[in-house]
């Protein structure tokens, strides 16, 4: 099985059947099928975000965030594994490649079990009583997530996103109803939600099975040499994935080893609040792969120009959602108010993650950058790392630490859009554009939430203001914004007659 490791094949014009061509109707249905599931998950994860700290103690759910923090790393034992199954299937049918995903998961099975039992064994040793619980925990955690990760690669390779979207929501909606269950009895610790939490994510491993259906492939590949050959193809990208992760996460990591619990409970609770913009990055980044995957270079130019400037025009759209939480957190968790203005701050940077996220890793994975993405994130790894000690050795500041780490998101989104500009096309105008959008949105949003008014007048009076801003600078971008949401609601392709794929032309006019 030859693998490139260059880009992904584009198909050809004797391949219709097998591929579909680039349509924003198709995409915005793709979108809002992810976009269900992701919305659902925000949903119990919202829950989840505001019931589990009125449940235990502050030390237990600075403990239950810990496990969380740390179970995001568990990807890092596929070795790339999945990444490079996701970079060969990407835009194939599931028949073409059904045969492989039982190798994979053979090969994979066998993998883990070399990594963990290791570790396992290590962490058992070195970690002291009151954290050797979560330590096993999280690498126990690591094959089932891997798995599914494993299966959501194939499904999400062929487009069939229903099943993604599930997943994206059934583990929280899972670990919902089990704490919910727990609690008609007597109140549950930071163990049992760990449990919990593994029990929900094999139900999800359960249906992704069932909708893969890999023992339907017929003849099976040979798992080494499909082992072999995603791994090579795929250990860049679990690098630059792993780094983008300490990018994300490098506020929370400095707090977890310089402060104390508490500290870290706090401002885990307002990093958590982010969960729903967050979730809507990565419905939208699921979707946009493996559609974009299909499309020549100049498509892919045109296309990012348009998204781009779609991104700035939503994280401006949503940034309200801090005056709904304001009032949540006050009314419902009134131990945790110090956290909102860490929440107000990190809001900012979700223009940068969503840029980066979408954006940056599909054009730098599907045009073989891996490499120079991974160099830049572990150059804004040590930055990042660099700013966020100062702010916790020199400031002891909380929210200085906020501050830091959209700095940092902010500078790693102007080294990417640096090192892509050949294949993106934008150029100083377009960059001073954006940044001018993202500038004035920030400060219509800080002022506003600052004014001290109730959340109504104040969401009223940040749209009045952003009005401004958008129609003096994104006319076009909010009619695309309007034409998607159509788009969405009625199951019709936008910018373009029925039946015909969007081209580089429909994209300019």
């Amino acid at each position: 099985m030859a693998i490139s490791t260059a880009t992904i094949p584009v198909p050809t014009a004797n391949e219709p059947s097998e591929v579909k061509g680039w349509s924003p109707g198709t995409v915005a249905r793709d979108i809002a099928t992810v976009g269900a599931g992701s919305v659902l998950a925000t949903i119990f994860n919202t829950l989840l975000v505001f019931v589990i700290p009125r449940l235990i103690s502050i030390e237990d759910y600075g403990y239950w965030r810990l496990f969380l923090l740390y179970a995001g790393y568990v990807g890092l034992l596929h070795l790339g594994f999945a990444d490079g199954a996701l970079l060969s299937w990407a835009g194939k049918p599931l028949d073409q490649f059904r045969h492989e995903i039982s190798a994979s998961m053979k090969f994979l099975f066998w993998l883990q079990v070399v990594l963990i039992v290791p570790f396992c064994a290590v962490l058992f040793l070195v970690l002291p009583a009151n954290l050797r619980f979560t330590g096993l925990a999280v690498i126990g955690f690591a094959p089932i997530y891997n798995l599914a990760f494993l299966l959501q690669c194939g499904l999400q390779g062929a487009r069939i996103f229903r099943p993604v979207a599930f997943a994206t929501a059934a583990p929280y909606g899972l670990l919902f109803g089990f704490v919910a269950l727990r609690e008609i009895s007597r109140a549950a610790n930071y163990r049992e939600l760990v449990l919990f939490y593994f029990l929900s994510w094999l139900v999800v491993v359960s249906v992704l099975l069932f909708c893969a259906k890999p023992w339907q492939g017929g003849s099976r590949a040979d798992a080494r040499k499909v082992g072999r050959a995603f791994i090579l193809l795929g250990f860049p990208i679990l690098l630059a994935n792993s780094g983008v992760v300490l990018v994300l996460c490098v506020d929370r990591l400095a707090i977890s080893w310089t402060m104390s619990i508490q500290n870290f409970a706090q401002y885990s609770l307002a990093a958590s609040t982010m969960a729903v913009p967050v979730a809507a990055i990565q419905a939208v980044y699921r979707v946009f792969f493996s559609h974009v995957a299909s499309l020549d270079s100049v498509e892919r130019k045109s296309i990012y120009r348009s998204s781009s400037r779609f991104l700035l025009v939503s994280w401006s759209l949503s940034l309200p959602y801090y005056f709904v939480l304001d009032g949540f957190v006050r009314h419902f968790l009134p131990q945790y108010v110090a956290s909102l203005a860490i929440a107000r701050t990190l809001l900012l940077g979700i223009l940068f993650v969503g840029s980066v996220q979408v954006l940056h890793m599909s054009f730098s994975y599907l045009h073989g950058r891996q490499g120079l993405f991974l160099m830049g994130t572990l150059l804004m790894v040590a930055v990042g790392f660099g700013i966020t000690l100062f702010s916790v050795m020199g400031l002891r500041s909380l929210y200085a630490v906020a501050t830091a780490q959209v700095v940092t998101l902010g500078l790693w989104w102007l080294l990417n859009e640096w090192n892509l500009r050949e294949l993106t096309g934008q150029t100083i105008s377009d960059w001073s554009r954006f940044l001018g959008v993202f500038g004035g949105a920030s400060l219509c949003y800080w002022l506003v939430s600052r004014s001290g008014h109730g959340a109504l007048f104040s969401i009223l009076l940040y749209y009045v203001c952003i009005a401004v801003v958008l129609g003096a600078t994104c006319r076009e971008e909010l009619r695309l914004v309007l034409k998607m949401l159509v788009g969405a609601i009625n199951h019709e392709r936008v910018f373009s007659t029925p039946q015909r794929a969007l081209t580089p032309d429909d994209v300019s006019r």
